[in-house]
């Protein structure tokens, strides 16, 4: 518990402090404008740490999300009763924002903070399912209205070792949303995806730890409910779908940075409709 506080600490500690330098350097927004109504904060949240641009929208976005997880109870063998092999795992991402209007030359960042339970069932062998359902808030750094953030879906990960390769299947349906606590304007998607991970050791060491590498591809769909993405000049673009891939580098135990345990970290590329490009930065595969 007392390393588990350090963490909390070590997390708000970053962005509060990531919020104030970027709050610094923005312009300030016209008078009479909620800057903050041109984020969709869930979409944000949902999309993961990366540099984007949305050339439709006249947007440009970062966003940091620090996906920091807190394991409440190991999930266990299949071969156990349900009720035993349930795993539970408190989701706690802060996530700060910073988005550029291209078009009329004015920018404002937002942070948010979206805690939430995943319950972890392994059904077979190599197949686990993993429920969640997240709420919180989020804020831009210029006076605008409070926006409460929320989401749920179920995920599923197959991971099938083969020689010295491990193979992982995941998929996930997400629906999430932010609401304007002022005005109650709701702005949500549904997601699902589908992506594939290879990995396979490496005759390099990190940390005295044995380096593996692996590479992915991911495609995620909003065909059903898409993003809307409002620009500055009140049109609104709506993305349909984003490819992604990438690669990441792990380790068999986790390295301790700052009180933070890592064990993979990967860079990957994201494109898809609307103009939508990016440079994303990841823990892994996310499933």
């Amino acid at each position: 518990m007392k390393r588990f506080k350090k963490k909390i600490w070590f997390q708000i500690i970053l962005v509060v402090g990531l919020s104030m330098f970027i709050g610094g350097q923005t312009r300030r927004a016209v008078a009479g404008e909620d800057k903050g109504d041109l984020l969709n904060y869930s979409f944000a949240v949902w999309l993961g740490s990366g540099v984007y641009k949305i050339s439709d929208a006249d947007k440009r976005l970062a966003v940091l999300r620090v996906p920091l997880r807190y394991t409440l109870r190991d999930a266990k063998g299949h071969s156990l009763p349900l009720r035993g092999r349930i795993g539970f795992k408190l989701l706690l991402p802060a996530v700060l924002a910073y988005q550029e209007e291209t078009e009329l030359n004015t920018d404002f960042s937002a942070g948010a903070f979206v805690p939430g339970l995943e319950v972890q069932i392994p059904v077979l062998k190599y197949w686990t399912l993993k429920p969640f359902t997240q709420f919180g808030l989020g804020k831009d750094t210029r006076g605008g209205d409070l926006n409460y953030v929320y989401g749920g879906g179920i995920g599923s990960l197959v991971r099938i070792p083969w020689h010295k390769f491990l193979f992982s299947i995941g998929n996930s349906i997400v629906l999430a949303a932010d609401r304007n606590a002022n005005t109650k304007d709701t702005s949500g998607f549904s997601m699902f995806n589908a992506g594939l991970d290879v990995r396979h050791p490496t005759n390099l060491r990190l940390f005295n730890r044995k380096l593996d590498v692996s590479g992915y591809f991911i495609y995620n769909d909003f065909n059903r409910n898409n993003v809307d993405i409002l620009s500055d000049d009140g049109d609104t673009s709506r993305l349909r779908f984003i490819y992604e891939v990438g690669m990441t580098f792990g380790v068999e135990k986790p390295v301790s940075i700052w009180k933070v345990d890592f064990d993979r970290v990967g860079i990957d590329y994201r494109w898809g409709s609307k103009g939508f490009r990016g440079i994303g930065f990841n823990m892994g595969f996310p499933f």
